[in-house]
């Protein structure tokens, strides 16, 4: 007999995204969102790490213009910084009743492990991760579809070198630690790709 959705979401979810640049983590993570806002009475908390860094880089003063330069080149931030507006974002906005989602916070072994011991101390260690895998082709081509300034090819290629030799491992800590990690197929539509995230999650109707 299948278990009834409402049931399936009597506790609150964690999930945290992983995927090269392009895979379309922060459209999933919002698609998670939009579901979970629709189906559970309890609230949603999504931090997307990369609009806020955006935001963040924005500002006038020393950090935010160190942000900038460093964003602005294609570069990985120090671990100090997503990990710190991570930790924020769980002290002053997370009530301990939401459902979670997380995209773009793990990008370094470093904040893996901050993240980790976060969701720990909350008691959310039963949180899974979603990885969306892409070739560096398709994620190439559809980041250049974006048109933004920040995407040129040289910035591009430094996104998937620091993907391959940070956020891989960042991945590979969790799964050190037997957290449970899903991988996704992230070429197929927007609509089948999330089908499969909520399969993945036990979700699916």
């Amino acid at each position: 007999m299948t278990q009834p959705l409402d049931e399936k979401l009597a506790r609150p979810m964690t999930v945290v995204f992983f995927g090269i640049q392009g895979a379309g983590k922060g459209t999933q993570a919002s698609l998670l969102d939009d579901f979970l806002t629709r189906n559970s009475d309890d609230n949603v908390l999504l931090l997307e790490m990369g609009e806020r860094l955006r935001g963040f880089a924005a500002g006038s003063a020393e950090a935010n213009k160190r942000v900038n330069t460093i964003m602005s080149a294609g570069d990985l931030l120090p671990a100090f910084i997503p990990s710190h507006m991570m930790t924020s974002f769980l002290l002053t906005e997370f009530t301990g009743d939401e459902h979670l989602i997380f995209d773009g916070v793990a990008r370094r072994i470093e904040q893996s492990m901050v993240l980790d011991d976060a969701l720990a101390f909350y008691d959310r260690s039963d949180y899974q991760v979603i990885t969306l895998e892409l070739s560096e082709e398709e994620a190439n081509r559809r980041m250049r579809l974006r048109h933004r300034s920040d995407d040129a090819e040289a910035q591009i290629q430094k996104r998937f070198e620091g993907y391959r030799s940070e956020t891989l491992p960042a991945l590979e800590e969790l799964r050190r630690r037997g957290r449970t990690v899903h991988t996704v197929d992230g070429h197929p539509s927007i609509e089948e790709i999330h089908k499969q995230v909520l399969a993945v999650l036990g979700l699916a109707p």
